[in-house]
């Protein structure tokens, strides 16, 4: 006696196989257009840190509220809305903050160095002009609803010292 086989139409068959890939598919997708980012780095301003060339990726889901001191954060550029700049938070609003021979005060206390890692050789780059490399900073209070960002190779980096601090309503991605 032979047992009979039960035949799966392919109908069957292709929806058992199709429906979840295609269902994969659209949450892949979803996770890399809404989710996370992929930054390739096209500077040095955050070295050590993060290093030209290097791809690193961001979440665009996050709170704008949960954002913390040593935050690398991508923000656009508040004077040209075609750039962004990638920065560390070390003022949110409220914060009094000062730059005094390289170190950072944060309401008057020094923040952890360790925050701001130094590359392995001690050379500096190529200084621009009128910038030294113990550009010292008067206390400036950040505003409500900004954030003060600062770039890790403060010699070279554009941040809130010449842009002024940063709307909260700019920062769009935080490094994951």
């Amino acid at each position: 006696m032979s047992k009979q086989k039960n035949k799966v139409p392919l109908k069957t068959k292709l929806i058992a196989i199709l429906l979840p890939m295609g269902i994969g598919l659209v949450f892949a997708l979803f996770v890399k257009y809404k989710i996370l980012l992929p930054v390739s780095i096209s500077n040095g301003y955050m070295e050590p840190t993060l290093k030209q060339g290097e791809t690193k990726y961001f979440t665009k889901w996050f709170r704008k509220d949960n954002l913390g001191i040593g935050d690398v954060v991508i923000a656009v550029s508040p004077t040209d809305p075609k750039s962004y700049l990638i920065a560390r938070i070390i003022g949110k609003p409220g914060d009094s903050i000062s730059i005094q021979k390289r170190f950072v005060f944060r309401n008057g206390t020094i923040l952890d160095p360790a925050l701001f890692p130094e590359p392995s050789s001690q050379t500096i780059p190529l200084i621009p002009s009128g910038k030294t490399e113990h550009d010292d900073m008067n206390p400036v209070t950040v505003p409500d609803k900004t954030f003060f960002l600062l770039a890790d190779n403060r010699e070279n980096g554009v941040d809130s010292r010449t842009l002024g601090p940063i709307q909260e309503s700019q920062i769009f991605a935080v490094l994951w």
